[in-house]
């Protein structure tokens, strides 16, 4: 798990030097070019956003306490289910969050402020979750961050496509969610894991 882990932060650093970078380059360019409709926008959203989604994401604290308990009773049907639950809902939010923020941005872009606005909507998108997932001290914190690294991957898939070819909003949410599915497959496989890892463990000190 640690060398995965690895693995992931490594592969993380491109798309988080893009986000603080190329949030800042865009910035300006728009600044430059009097494009402040998307600027104010998104430094409110830089400003507000993690509030926000951090309320938002309170159901998903919710479900996470039955998942808890289950892992505390060791029951893992019932761990899974809840702690499934509060991935998807979590993951279905990223995906909303991402696409939504690109249409924001994207809808009435025009040649002269098309790039700089695509740039600055991965950070309005990408940097909030990046936030929140830095500040991930759990067991599952893995899953945060590999959430993350999706969510960064596809968006910048998302940006390819909308230059070369256009997507719609439906085209757009099953791109991103194709990401999300993956993140969803691995945190469901991480609950079941650390499972089984703490159950050996304490059949071993039992045994003892």
């Amino acid at each position: 798990m640690k060398a995965l882990m690895g693995i992931v932060t490594a592969l993380s650093l491109p798309l988080m030097l893009l986000n603080g970078f190329g949030g800042i380059i865009s910035g300006i360019w728009l600044a430059v070019i009097h494009d402040w409709r998307p600027l104010g926008l998104g430094i409110g959203f830089f400003l507000f956003s993690s509030l926000i989604l951090g309320l938002v994401l309170v159901p998903s604290l919710l479900l996470a306490a039955p998942a808890a308990y289950f892992a505390e009773k060791g029951k893992t049907l019932g761990l899974v289910f809840f702690g499934a639950l509060s991935s998807l809902y979590v993951l279905t939010l990223i995906t909303l969050w991402c696409c939504g923020v690109l249409f924001l941005f994207m809808r009435d872009a025009h040649a002269a402020n098309f790039i700089p606005r695509l740039f600055w909507s991965y950070g309005v998108a990408t940097g909030p979750w990046a936030y929140m997932a830095s500040k991930d001290e759990s067991d599952e914190g893995f899953g945060s961050t590999f959430a993350v690294f999706l969510a960064m991957l596809g968006y910048l898939v998302l940006m390819l496509v909308v230059e070369f070819s256009g997507i719609s909003l439906l085209g757009a949410l099953k791109v991103f969610g194709s990401f999300m599915l993956v993140g969803f497959i691995v945190q469901t496989t991480m609950l079941v894991l650390i499972q089984r890892e703490r159950f050996a463990g304490e059949h071993a000190f039992g045994e003892r």
